[in-house]
């Protein structure tokens, strides 16, 4: 897949994909294939400056599965921190490039949001450009704050239009943030927010000349049409800039370069993988960490990471970690940061993260933490017999058979078209409640009325089944 050979970089706390246009394109184009829900952010300095406000829009952003730098001072930030992004990958481009590739895939485009006009004159734009395109729907909301606005009524029409690519020009955050809040109930690919793209493709905003984009220069094109909305938001991105960055850069210029070469070593310790990482985390150290950490979050267990003998993390570093605690969220287990050096504590408090993880001061502790986790987890298993047994006719059930009647249901969704979004996940963990309360009566050579270990086996194959790629698995559908 595209998507894991795809670097990522942290900037501010946020995780920016390392790719072109080109391999932007293509990586929506994997995603629309799969089927499952995906969302793609266009991350300017604004969106730094927000999320470093808003926790809620930084856990958004860190669980997005493409963030791409729409502006070039993201870009040159992480040309100061070491880690050079490729290119900027700006919305409006985007825009067009998908126009292009689903005109020719026949991939079917909704645009939802911006005024009724503009989104009429961007349709016509679009299909002048693209005659073969399919857009199948445009929705403009009268323009309320997100708490009121009628959600069943825009669900209602992307669902009746099945279009592919779902393009949200709300602004931000309140676009990143209507993505997140129905990403279990939107049946669409690929979700986008565009901002104020669709201002500029209608006409409605006049976009600078190539050789200003050419300099990084088009943000002062556009704070020279709308003085009074863009100056000063510019003026505070500068300054959130001047304050944060430059601690930033000090932290992470001060970490200590190990010599020695840097090793990996993983122990399994009850339902909980502890990776040790010893030197520097870089380079293939950082590749093996990836691969330990994947292999891990795949097979359904916690994390404990002892970074007691931790030299330097790398903004690339950063990015994986986040990579990783955004799939235990999403997988409802546990990533635990034990025992930082005071040099990457800064490093995370500087980066904006220090509250986006779990620390503790021991690995002890940590491991103590994810066995009482998982003791609640087996406790909502504990079968309840008793009187309710003579009620219930008994069957023979074996994990092999849950696990089948999983795979039907994923496979029923997928035949009717949908993709195995969080509903069809639910009812493959309800078999397992019903299970240990009783309603499936457990016995002979499958599994014994008390052996809450097959039973977690086929809660973790439930909440495993292409979670991967199905991220519509947040904290309402936990069990």
């Amino acid at each position: 897949m595209l998507n894991a050979s795809c670097t990522t970089v942290a900037v501010l706390g946020v995780p920016f994909h390392n790719v072109t246009m080109d391999e932007t394109v293509a990586l929506i184009e994997e995603q629309v294939r799969e089927g499952t829900f995906h969302q793609v952010a266009t991350a300017n300095v604004d969106f730094l400056k927000n999320s470093i406000k808003d926790k809620r829009l930084r856990d958004i952003l860190c669980s997005c599965d493409v963030v791409v730098p729409d502006g070039m001072p993201i870009v040159w930030m992480s040309r100061l921190i070491g880690a050079p992004l490729k290119e900027r990958v700006s919305g409006i481009d985007l825009v067009e490039r998908l126009a292009d590739v689903a005109a020719r895939r026949g991939y079917g485009i909704f645009l939802l949001g911006a005024s009724e006009s503009t989104s009429q004159r961007a349709a016509r734009v679009l299909r002048q450009s693209f005659p073969d395109l399919r857009i199948v729907g445009r929705y403009s909301p009268p323009p309320q704050p997100l708490e009121k606005m009628d959600h069943e009524e825009i669900l209602r029409r992307v669902e009746e239009a099945h279009p592919d690519i779902l393009l949200v020009a709300f602004d931000n955050p309140k676009q990143e943030e209507w993505i997140a809040m129905h990403r279990t109930r939107l049946k669409v690919p690929v979700c986008i927010g565009v901002g104020g793209s669709l201002d500029m493709l209608s006409g409605t905003t006049q976009r600078a000349p190539g050789w200003m984009q050419s300099h990084g220069l088009e943000w002062l094109h556009r704070a020279l049409q709308e003085p009074r909305r863009l100056a000063i938001r510019y003026l505070k991105d500068a300054l959130c800039l001047i304050r944060h960055l430059p601690g930033y850069l000090a932290a992470t210029i001060a970490q200590p370069r190990h010599c020695t070469e840097p090793s990996i070593g993983v122990q399994q310790v009850g339902n909980t993988r502890l990776i040790s990482m010893v030197g520097d985390l870089t380079g293939a150290a950082l590749e093996e960490f990836n691969a330990c950490s994947r292999s891990a979050c795949l097979e359904g267990m916690n994390i404990v990471v002892d970074m007691s003998k931790t030299g330097c993390i790398g903004p690339e570093s950063l990015a994986s970690l986040i990579s990783l605690e955004s799939r235990m969220r999403l997988r409802n287990e546990e990533l635990w940061l034990a025992e930082l050096p005071s040099h990457l504590a800064r490093v995370l408090r500087a980066g904006q993260l220090h509250n986006y993880f779990m620390t503790t001061t021991m690995v002890s502790d940590a491991l103590y933490r994810t066995a009482k986790a998982e003791q609640r987890l087996l406790a909502s298993f504990t079968p309840t017999w008793g009187s309710n047994r003579q009620e219930i006719a008994p069957l023979d059930v074996r994990v092999e058979m849950l696990q089948d009647v999983c795979r039907s249901i994923i496979a029923g969704g997928r035949n009717r078209g949908h993709h195995p979004c969080s509903s069809s996940l639910c009812k493959c963990r309800q078999i397992v409640r019903l299970a240990a309360r009783g309603a499936l009566d457990p016995f002979g050579s499958g599994f014994g009325c008390d052996d809450t270990s097959s039973l977690r086996a086929v809660w973790r194959f439930a909440s495993g089944v292409n979670t991967s790629a199905d991220p519509g698995i947040v904290d309402g559908d936990r069990g």
